[in-house]
């Protein structure tokens, strides 16, 4: 039996448990905050409405606004941190990676990480939707699915417009797979 030599990168092993973690947690409060039902839901909004107004004054949002900004927000996060977990675990071993993948319908590592947060995000927004027309008071809406896309399009837009401007700085190019 021949035993192959794993390489690790410690760094991008721990940085890849410690961004799955933030995913995962950051889904679970993505669904308890789903599960509340509407009389408590609207009370933690006014709450915070109340709070912003206190700091901010009166009439800067109302309500609704509140609660789309919030899932602007909340999906932003959930893109931002998932591509960075994928983006670590695609590191961790310096012998495998999707370079060396026999099919390579994506064109590089950057556009892999953007795709597996996307379709992840959106999951997890589609889901969350889904899920809240079991929750009393509360209904699921596509045009929440939508406002969550949202914030994912514009964080992975950022992020791309972020590794372009980098490259470019290195005086470098994308490694795109052929």
């Amino acid at each position: 039996m021949v035993k192959e030599k794993i390489d690790i990168d410690i760094n991008s092993l721990i940085g890849s448990i410690i961004c799955w973690l933030i995913t995962c947690a950051w889904i679970i409060l993505i669904f308890f905050l789903s599960s509340e039902n509407a009389t408590e839901s609207s009370a933690r909004s006014l709450e915070v409405l109340h709070y912003l107004e206190q700091i901010f004054g009166k009439n800067i949002l109302n309500e609704l606004m509140l609660r789309k900004i919030t899932h602007v927000l909340e999906f932003s996060f959930l893109t931002l941190i998932s591509f960075l977990a994928v983006r670590f675990t695609n590191n961790v071993s310096t012998l495998t990676s999707y370079a060396e993948s026999p099919v390579k319908i994506i064109k590089s590592d950057n556009e892999m990480y953007i795709a597996i947060s996307m379709w992840l995000s959106f999951l997890v927004a589609v889901l969350d939707e889904y899920h809240q027309l079991f929750v009393d008071g509360r209904s699921g809406s596509i045009l929440d699915v939508a406002i969550d896309g949202i914030g994912i399009i514009v964080v992975l837009i950022i992020i791309r417009v972020i590794f372009t401007i980098y490259l470019k700085q290195l005086g470098a190019q994308e490694v795109r797979y052929e």
